[in-house]
């Protein structure tokens, strides 16, 4: 950074000073929320199966665990397996270093543990992480990666909720991170109807959702587990990369 200093002199007077201008207000650190049930957990994944590449740490990607920034690496953000941070932090930190935020737990569902209307118990954890978060350092929520909507699918009543919900809890978000700009990336469920007879619904609500910064994309070529709903080793790499694609689409297209 440039330092401009200046002497000006008058009768028996000197008066100088410096204006350093490298003194800038610093950056709120960027941070990515992923949040989800299990395919957002990493389910069906192993991650002595990544690549050599995704199993190294990475130092420009930070994981906020019990209250305090760490390194992101395999075993760090789950204690078995891995979800699509992995893979998509790898190319986020690629433009600058980023944090990431997961709250995601497995047969949850929009209707209660996700519901922003109605302080379902996930959304709420959600907030409370935020919030501590913030005491470590100035951030800013820049985009959420949503993994959810398979257990909305088990009942009619739900999966036709699910359109409104999640408009409502982006709407939430965007409020609850001072951010009318945000992100929100959807993978579209790829559940079974036989297990989910409802899926349908569910992929058509997340299709045509209504909200600025909102974008879905395909997953129905992921591979999955034998389970036929959890996404495999490959498929959880490939999520994380479709997220990345996503994201950086939609920043781009705001």
């Amino acid at each position: 950074m440039k330092k401009i200093c200046f002497l000006i002199l008058f009768p028996l007077v000197v008066i100088s000073g410096c204006h350093d201008d490298s003194k800038k207000t610093k950056q709120p650190f960027p941070v990515y929320l992923l949040l989800g049930q299990s395919n957002m957990v990493g389910m069906r994944s192993d991650a002595s199966k990544l690549p050599a590449e995704l199993q190294q740490t990475q130092p420009n990607a930070l994981f906020y665990k019990n209250n305090k920034w760490v390194s992101i690496a395999p075993g760090v953000t789950e204690d078995k397996g891995f979800g699509p941070e992995i893979s998509f932090s790898k190319k986020m930190a690629e433009h600058g270093k980023i944090g990431i935020i997961k709250i995601s737990a497995g047969n949850t569902t929009l209707e209660n543990e996700w519901n922003s209307d109605e302080n379902g118990e996930l959304y709420l954890k959600t907030l409370s992480v935020i919030r501590e978060a913030e005491k470590t350092q100035k951030i800013q929520i820049q985009g959420v990666l949503w993994m959810q909507g398979e257990s909305d699918g088990s009942t009619k009543e739900k999966a036709e909720k699910y359109k409104q919900r999640l408009e409502s809890l982006i709407v939430n978000l965007k409020k609850e991170t001072s951010n009318q700009n945000l992100a929100f990336s959807v993978c579209r469920i790829t559940s079974p109807v036989d297990q989910f007879p409802f899926t349908p619904i569910v992929r058509k609500a997340q299709e045509t959702v209504s909200a600025d910064g909102y974008s879905w994309f395909d997953c129905d070529s992921l591979s999955k587990g034998h389970d036929n709903l959890h996404y495999d080793t490959d498929g959880i790499v490939k999520l994380g990369e479709l997220f990345y694609e996503s994201i950086i689409k939609t920043k781009y297209r705001n």
